[in-house]
């Protein structure tokens, strides 16, 4: 069973195909036989149940351990009205693709190419390049490093001409003088 990203289009595709995966949080999706109920509520984990009697579930999507849909074998797809955690509401989401052509959706870009950004007035040494500017943390998944911060006298240009300057918008080095 693949192991997906969340929010990839992988995702999307494995569902509008109807493919079982998991993700590397709490979204998966099988289509083997399961009587898991979860928080379902129970109106919804009725149906759910007399729907895996008659054998009439051919896949499942799950939030952690709550069916958030399932497709019967006439190619219904039931989607209980329920609202969750944030999280499962993300997955919940996700959802529409239930409805697609796996063919809809686009390919997951692989590496994008390395930024080349200009040099940013008031910062340091920036951009800063180490050997490689990304840094793979996850098969898939890259963070960048190549920023530095900007010096803070930058920071007050817009705040402190509205007239609502925050701690560090003041001081010394702003040459905003602070109120006693």
């Amino acid at each position: 069973m693949p192991k997906l990203a969340t929010q990839s289009w992988a995702v999307r595709r494995a569902l509008a195909s109807r493919q079982p995966f998991t993700t590397y949080g709490a979204l998966s999706a099988t289509d083997q036989r399961s009587y898991r109920v979860g928080r379902l509520p129970e109106r919804w984990a009725d149906l759910y149940r007399s729907d895996a009697d008659a054998g009439r579930i051919r896949y499942q999507v799950f939030s952690y351990s709550t069916p958030i849909a399932w497709v019967l074998d006439d190619g219904t797809a039931v989607v209980p009205q329920v609202r969750y955690s944030i999280t499962t509401n993300h997955h919940q989401a996700l959802l529409y693709a239930l409805l697609s052509e796996p063919d809809s959706f686009p390919q997951d870009t692989p590496d994008e190419p390395a930024f080349a950004p200009t040099q940013a007035p008031g910062s340091w040494d920036w951009p800063r390049y180490d050997a490689a500017p990304t840094l793979r943390v996850l098969p898939g998944l890259f963070v960048r490093r190549d920023f530095a911060p900007v010096r803070m006298e930058y920071s007050e240009s817009y705040s402190v001409r509205q007239g609502w300057a925050t701690s560090y918008d003041v001081g010394p080095a702003s040459g905003v003088e602070q109120a006693a």
